[in-house]
């Protein structure tokens, strides 16, 4: 008999885990959680749904919480062919759940690319609140990212960001935020038009809305950060675009640096070996510079020596030949105008435009260099032009083994003899590079440069000195 008792016991337990919601209550799908609850508001929590840039198989679910919401949890159609809209067929999934922006937007992350209808629920002031179902399109609408957003100053702080709908055009309202470089939330606001003033809430929605106050105003020069996510009727988001700004255009950075003289520096720009969506620029630094900054335009169709079409873009930079050249990179493939500037002994240091050619003139990344060896220790260095032979000027740079620099000239011709500067037009280095050593190693740089300050071709090769 007793141990009767203990089967039944056990059974009773096995039955209540299956069961369990939480360690308090038994509800298995939703329509018994709502019973458990005294009110219920549908249709109230902000919520809606968007796969991870290009991966179909993570879902994150957005939702905004409400000051005092707790207990957040995510509901799924037990199988995506029953009602989306009877709550007897929802059971709760249990996903990671993150701050997106601290107490103002949070995302459930669901892995698996299965398609199904969803939901979001927590409970404020005592009472249970559902948003909306959400149709998860993570195949049939996969979201489309981009940066494809166009930002004009009505003043200096006050940007207006203007987008485009992607190929699927259903979208019903637009969500759009903006952010400081710490990720910290400024405002998050709705519109039903595909355009947005900072600050400006003439075709802003009452509600939704995620500004409980005025945000406050922009700081010249200071990175923040846009994004808009466009969302149809069933909640799914169709297109998020992000994109960085920066208020003060070159124009206006020059005018407060009215102090300083304006003197120019060299820099030029070309794709990554293999990658046209990745851009170098380099630049060369003089003296104590400071306040690396890159600016570019909208696009190649303004003119290039309006500083007002300039916008500054933080960049990170890293040191090149010893740190006679620095290096921004740009995960960007647009063709655009661009520039370096930085400060310098009291002057503002202002590169000559670059025309970027991502898509039309690839860098060409090589090796081959001819090297003659007749003059011991005086090599002679000669290379061919590649696919475009639109190189006007050419930069040499000869580095030890360790990366230490040696030297860094420029010729108009396709050679060059270590170290003679008969035909040399420019150098980076000062003072005499000291005679190469019998036997050692060596690294050898080529920049093919265009009138426009692109590089057209990129030659690397290690020698032994004989």
């Amino acid at each position: 008999m007793v141990f009767k008792k203990i089967i039944f016991l056990f059974t009773c337990l096995l039955m209540g885990a299956c069961s369990q919601d939480t360690d308090l209550t038994i509800a298995r799908n939703l329509q018994e959680y709502i019973s458990e609850n005294t009110t219920v508001a549908e249709g109230t929590v902000l919520a809606w749904a968007a796969n991870k840039k290009e991966n179909t198989d993570l879902t994150y679910i957005y939702y905004s919480p409400e000051i005092g919401a707790s207990d957040f949890r995510y509901y799924e159609l037990k199988d995506a062919s029953l009602a989306m809209d009877v709550f007897l067929n929802y059971e709760r999934k249990s996903l990671e759940n993150s701050v997106v922006f601290d107490a103002k937007l949070n995302r459930f992350s669901r892995s698996g690319s299965s398609e199904n209808w969803c939901l979001v629920t927590y409970k404020r002031a005592g009472g249970l609140q559902i948003s909306a179902p959400i149709k998860l399109n993570n195949k049939t609408k996969t979201t489309v990212y981009s940066n494809a957003v166009s930002v004009a100053y009505k003043t200096t702080i006050e940007p207006n960001f203007t987008w485009e709908d992607a190929a699927i055009d259903d979208n019903v309202f637009y969500f759009q935020t903006i952010s400081d470089a710490s990720n910290t939330l400024l405002s998050g606001t709705f519109t039903r038009d595909t355009f947005f003033q900072y600050y400006d809430t003439s075709n802003v929605l009452v509600s939704p809305n995620l500004n409980t106050e005025a945000p406050k105003a922009l700081v010249a020069d200071e990175i923040y950060n846009f994004m808009m996510m466009g969302i149809g009727p069933d909640n799914w988001v169709n297109m998020i675009v992000e994109e960085q700004f920066i208020p003060r255009n070159l124009e206006e950075y020059i005018t407060i640096n009215a102090d300083k003289e304006i003197t120019s520096t060299r820099a030029f720009a070309g794709t990554a070996n293999g990658n046209k969506g990745e851009t170098y620029i380099y630049f060369e630094p003089i003296g104590a510079a400071f306040d690396f900054r890159y600016y570019e335009t909208e696009d190649t169709t303004v003119s290039p020596s309006d500083f007002s079409n300039y916008k500054r873009r933080s960049l990170t930079d890293i040191s090149q030949f010893n740190g006679e050249f620095r290096r921004f990179s740009h995960s960007s493939a647009a063709e655009v105008w661009c520039l370096v500037t930085y400060i310098s002994e009291g002057k503002l240091h202002i590169s000559a435009p670059i025309r970027t050619k991502n898509q039309t003139r690839q860098t060409e990344w090589k090796t081959t260099v001819a090297i003659d060896n007749t003059t011991t220790l005086k090599p002679v260095f000669t290379w061919l032009d590649t696919s475009y032979a639109e190189s006007e000027t050419y930069f040499q740079v000869f580095t030890k083994k360790d990366a230490s620099l040696l030297s860094g000239t420029f010729t108009v011709e396709n050679t060059f003899q270590y170290y003679n500067e008969s035909n040399i037009i420019g150098k980076i280095h000062t003072g005499t590079p000291e005679e190469l050593v019998l036997d050692e190693d060596y690294k050898f740089f080529l920049f093919g440069l265009s009138s426009d300050n692109w590089i057209n071709m990129v030659i690397q090769n290690i020698f032994i000195a004989q």
